[in-house]
């Protein structure tokens, strides 16, 4: 009688720990469903969840950004009579509820991981807002105006309480419109405040004859020769006159730039920060990777044959194929008659027609698709900069 009574005891336990495991694993199973619906592209929200069990109960923990994908989370469980406890943590955190961010730096490195060896993904310039999400080991993790999640250092951004920021973000601005510069704290140009790059973004306090003198947001001060900036409002204007030929003058003005892998700026950059970079300087905010500017635009159909369709300031895409799926990897701008310039080394042109002397045959082969931005995506990086546009999240 006590031998089945502790076989039967042994088949009890077996049973609790299997339907333990089977929550946990059914509760898995919930969420991958719930990621596949709510977020199709992974980079669009942080829902970052792990799933454990302690005793009877299912253990939900990790951070997320993203409530309406956590609630549908919770309620599946508690559609499913699955017991949990909740222990995820929203972002932005409480330290951050009333803060948001300001790039103070020419060029700030954005990371995967909040340390300064982890890789950089992209790039941020003077006077972008951001949002900040959280804080570690001096980074603090940030959202910025293309719905990017990465890690900046602290030195490179400068937070301030909502009514400051809008503050700022309501002054007059100028934008940078050289590739390079420097500001000086007087005319005379003795002593360097910073470095500048193509597309920074200052406050304006006052336009003189030669200078503009401006506000970092840090709030010190500088004087930068009126021919390497233009007044936001101008800028607004003269994008709208936008055209194919302007594109690539604006891109030819970049050669020789040196790849770099995350970069978005004109100090470097990688395939996806050029086009990047060349758009934003006629007011368009593209999305960072070439594997989402792929999914705006108009998109055109292929002619390898005389590029016929094809028109100068067109981005052209390239890739492989894998399970069926077409993988983008690289994108370029479109000159005429399959020439192209793109960041690959450095930027350069080279060509998608045989008979071009800068034919590159492995482009060819791997050119997947093409997109048209002009007149076909809205004109909106000076929006990023109007507080009004600014709410729950950046515009996008």
């Amino acid at each position: 009688m006590k031998r089945i009574s502790i076989f039967l005891l042994i088949l009890l336990h077996i049973s609790c720990n299997i339907q333990i495991v089977d929550k946990k694993e059914h509760t898995r199973n919930l969420l991958d469903k719930i990621v596949k619906q709510y977020l199709p592209d992974k980079r669009d929200h942080i829902f970052e969840i792990s799933i454990d069990k302690v005793g009877d109960k299912v253990i939900v923990s990790g951070k997320s950004d993203y409530p309406k994908a956590e609630k549908a989370l919770i309620d599946s469980l508690k559609k499913n009579n699955i017991p949990y406890e909740n222990k995820i943590i929203s972002l932005p955190t409480d330290s951050f509820k009333n803060i948001k961010g300001i790039t103070r730096l020419s060029v700030a490195n954005l990371r995967a991981q909040p340390k300064h060896s982890a890789e950089l993904v992209t790039q941020t310039l003077m006077g972008m807002p951001l949002i900040p999400l959280e804080e570690e080991n001096d980074f603090i993790r940030v959202k910025t105006p293309e719905n990017y999640y990465a890690w900046v250092d602290k030195a490179g951004i400068e937070l301030k309480q909502i009514s400051n920021f809008n503050q700022w973000l309501n002054k007059p601005k100028i934008i940078i419109t050289v590739n390079y510069g420097q500001s000086y704290a007087e005319k005379d140009k003795k002593e360097v405040v910073s470095d500048y790059v193509l597309n920074d973004v200052f406050a304006l306090i006052k336009s003189g004859k030669d200078f503009y003198q401006v506000q970092y947001p840090d709030e010190k001060t500088a004087f930068i020769p009126k021919s390497d900036a233009i007044l936001l409002t101008d800028f607004e204007k003269l994008a709208k006159e936008v055209n194919g030929q302007k594109i690539i003058r604006q891109a030819q003005k970049l050669i020789g730039t040196p790849y770099l892998w995350g970069g978005t700026s004109s100090k470097g950059m990688d395939c996806s920060g050029f086009t990047k970079t060349v758009y934003a300087s006629f007011n368009y905010n593209l999305p960072r990777d070439a594997s989402q500017q792929v999914k705006i635009g108009k998109e055109l159909d292929m002619n390898k044959k005389d590029f016929s369709n094809l028109q100068s300031g067109d981005l052209l895409f390239f890739g492989y194929e894998k399970n069926g799926k077409t993988k983008i990897t690289h994108v370029a701008i479109h000159i005429g008659n399959g020439k192209i310039i793109h960041a690959t080394g450095e930027v350069k042109i080279e060509s998608l027609n045989p008979k071009d002397p800068y034919f590159n045959p492995d482009r060819y082969k791997s050119w997947k698709a093409v997109r048209r931005i002009i007149n076909f995506y809205p004109q909106n990086f000076s929006q990023t900069y109007q507080p009004s546009k600014i709410k729950n999240g950046l515009i996008r």
